[in-house]
């Protein structure tokens, strides 16, 4: 288990935290994004969770909860995958919002120097289940119940 400091240290360090970034699709488009945060920590998000200054996640209005996007900057190159896990931006012809942890993953340290921003974003397909996830057709094989 982390530690308090190693929690702030990961938060003012922030690596990938997926290793595998999907490349970019014909399917990512340039959207204009903003950030969001700092004024609402400790706040529920839509998706039931706590805002916190190491939330991963995206605010979109029509995108179910739990959708991965990936988040490209086009002008670095960095690029971090992000559930949706809010509702807005509800502030001009946004499209998303990216919290600030969001943010620290994409090069900004700062939400306000990120201010609003184009940015390529694209939705990523969940791979299907493998067959580890089969259930056996009869549970008493496991347990070896008696019938």
């Amino acid at each position: 288990m982390k530690t308090f400091r190693e929690f702030q240290e990961q938060a003012n360090n922030p690596s990938p935290l997926f290793k595998w970034q999907p490349k970019a699709s014909a399917s990512d488009k340039e959207v204009q994004t903003s950030s969001y945060g700092p004024g609402l920590y400790g706040n529920p998000t839509a998706s039931g969770a706590k805002l916190t200054p190491t939330t991963i996640g995206v605010a979109n209005k029509t995108l179910p909860l739990g959708t991965k996007v990936r988040i490209t900057d086009p002008k670095t190159g960095r690029s971090v995958t992000a559930p949706v896990i809010d509702r807005g931006p509800y502030h001009g012809n946004r499209e998303y919002d990216l919290t600030t942890a969001t943010t620290k993953q994409l090069g900004y340290p700062d939400y306000k120097q990120f201010g609003a921003r184009t940015l390529k974003v694209g939705v990523v397909q969940p791979e299907k289940p493998s067959s580890i996830f089969k259930y056996p057709e009869k549970p008493s094989s496991i347990f070896n119940w008696k019938k």
